[in-house]
């Protein structure tokens, strides 16, 4: 081992004023210049230090940082500087997250109505029953709806999410910031809770963090409520709209009947008729014996006029007899039917357009029927066909945190960065080859 001797006072401002460097050093002893004016006790364990600097081994290091390759460099600055960085947040500062994880299905439920009858008549011993099955596109809506500002909004009344979310145990980088917007709020939520569909049985998963255990129990259960409460309001909409159209044409249908009783009211009002059919039919009554009368009187009066002169009473009586039932019978015919060229209005065109309102009454009426059977069945229907939600694995209190995930997350960033470093440093070298 090299002794050690003190410097002469000739030596002992050489190391204080010259600069060292030696290349087996990694650090400059120039650095040290500024304690030159220490007090002695300072300047001999600089003189100590330049001893050892300049007797020390060679080491592999590049003398200054300087010196370094580039690429070393880009590497420590790009690569190692924020692993660092990360591992020391992970393993220092990173808050403890809990996880509440729940489970649940979104089943239809449709009652089939027993039938009483049989095709061929015959009482069938069948009753009513139900037949389940998922429905894969309602549980898309309901993690659509999870993942949406709409469901911040509806749990808002029943929890506070900013001072969930702003609790003193959450570290500066994953706490929500002060005073934040609703959009921003909305962002933190997605980034705070996991859903996922599967496809086959239609199941539901939901995984939601907290930083507090009464928290995230507390949050896992606002969103089972919350989601029920949207698959009710999904299957009452369904059931409103499968009756609306069918209540929209009984409507319709209603309007037409009534339209069709008071145009054959007015109707009846202005022609004076209640039913020509039936008035014409109690003239055809009075018409029968008058035409009877007329032509006894004419087989009388036939009678007479060759046994007796033209001007003998009885003659004239019998010809006064017959004009009044001619006249009579006239007047009647009248009535019914007028002759070309008359006016009024006659038993007939009246019994043609009584017809015709009265067939479109009736018609209006059988539409109504057959609206109103519609709608019968699309009630229903609808009160047969449900949609409800299926909790099978519900929130329940955690006791250990399980995020954040800090050995994972802290390799998983040094590998991510080492592969982009490495992408940009062949990019780079490929466009120095193109140059050469």
């Amino acid at each position: 081992m090299r002794e050690l001797k003190a410097p002469e006072k000739e030596e002992e401002a050489a190391p204080l004023t010259a600069p060292i460097r030696d290349a087996r050093f990694p650090v400059s002893v120039s650095w040290f210049r500024h304690l030159a004016h220490a007090p002695a006790a300072a300047k001999l364990v600089i003189e100590s230090f330049e001893r050892v600097a300049a007797t020390a081994p060679p080491i592999a290091l590049p003398a200054t940082l300087a010196s370094a390759p580039p690429i070393l460099l880009s590497f420590i600055g790009f690569v190692l500087a924020p692993s660092v960085a990360v591992v020391l947040y992970f393993a220092f500062f990173a808050s403890d997250q809990f996880a509440v994880e729940s489970k649940f299905a979104v089943r239809s439920v449709e009652v089939e109505a027993p039938q009483s009858e049989t095709a061929g008549g015959t009482p069938s011993s069948s009753s009513g029953g139900f037949s389940f099955t998922a429905s894969g596109q309602n549980a898309y809506i309901v993690t659509s709806y999870i993942r949406s500002r709409a469901i911040v909004d509806d749990m808002s009344p029943k929890l506070n999410l900013r001072e969930v979310y702003r609790r003193p145990e959450a570290d500066f980088w994953a706490r929500l910031k002060r005073d934040a917007s609703i959009d921003e709020l909305t962002q933190y939520w997605l980034s705070m809770v996991d859903t996922y569909v599967d496809s086959l049985s239609g199941v539901v998963t939901v995984r939601l963090r907290a930083f507090r255990r009464d928290d995230a129990l507390a949050l896992g259960q606002a969103v089972v409520e919350t989601s029920e409460a949207l698959v009710n309001r999904i299957s009452e909409r369904a059931r409103r709209d499968a009756t609306a159209m069918a209540e929209r044409e009984v409507r319709r249908a209603f309007e037409a009947v009534q339209k069709a009783l008071a145009e054959l009211h007015e109707f009846r009002d202005k022609a004076g008729i209640i039913d020509p059919g039936q008035t014409m039919g109690e003239i055809g009554k009075l018409l029968l014996p008058l035409l009877s009368e007329k032509e006894k009187l004419e087989s009388e009066l036939f009678v007479a006029v060759r046994e007796m002169s033209e001007d003998a009473p009885t003659v004239h009586v019998l010809r006064e007899k017959l004009e009044a039932i001619e006249t009579h019978i006239t007047q009647l015919k009248a009535k019914i039917t007028s002759e070309p060229g008359g006016v009024g209005q006659t038993v007939a065109s009246s019994l043609a357009k009584f017809e015709e309102l009265e067939i479109q009454r009736q018609l209006a009426e059988r539409f109504y029927a057959l609206a109103q059977a519609d709608l019968d069945r699309a009630q229903l229907r609808a009160n047969r066909q449900n949609i409800y939600l299926s909790v099978f694995v519900p929130p329940s209190l955690p006791e250990e945190s399980r995020y954040p995930r800090r050995f994972a997350f802290s390799l998983l960033t040094f590998v991510a960065l080492t592969v982009v470093w490495g992408i940009v440093i062949m990019v780079i070298a490929s466009v120095e080859d193109h140059r050469l």
